[in-house]
């Protein structure tokens, strides 16, 4: 049998960046309850979906999660600050990265 090639069809795309946003909906309810190995779990799941699928994470995604240990951010693990020059600061408490986003235009 042919190998399919080429790119994903747009449908399949779609179907992926909904179930990436379940799953961030859901490793949000993890977080809330205090389960932060699960929500990790479900964001290391999501992000292995937008790798196969070739989808970006929008900005709001990309802020709610840690680059380095891949944990979900809540006020417990996490501490947000504003710079001077108008950067926004992200330090995860549990691994000490620091995540830097530029300001807006």
């Amino acid at each position: 049998m042919a190998k399919h090639r080429g790119r994903r069809s747009k449908k399949q795309e779609k179907i992926a960046q909904t179930r990436i946003d379940q799953l961030f909906n859901l490793a949000f309810d993890y977080s809330n309850e205090g389960n932060s190995e699960e929500s990790k779990k479900v964001i290391e799941l999501a992000l292995s979906i937008s790798k196969r699928y070739n989808q970006r994470l929008t900005k709001k995604q990309r802020l709610q999660i840690c680059r380095n240990c891949n944990i979900f951010f809540n006020a417990d693990n996490s501490r947000n600050r504003l710079s001077p020059k108008g950067w926004k600061i992200i330090t995860c408490l549990e691994c000490g990265n620091l995540t830097r986003f530029s300001k807006p235009n």
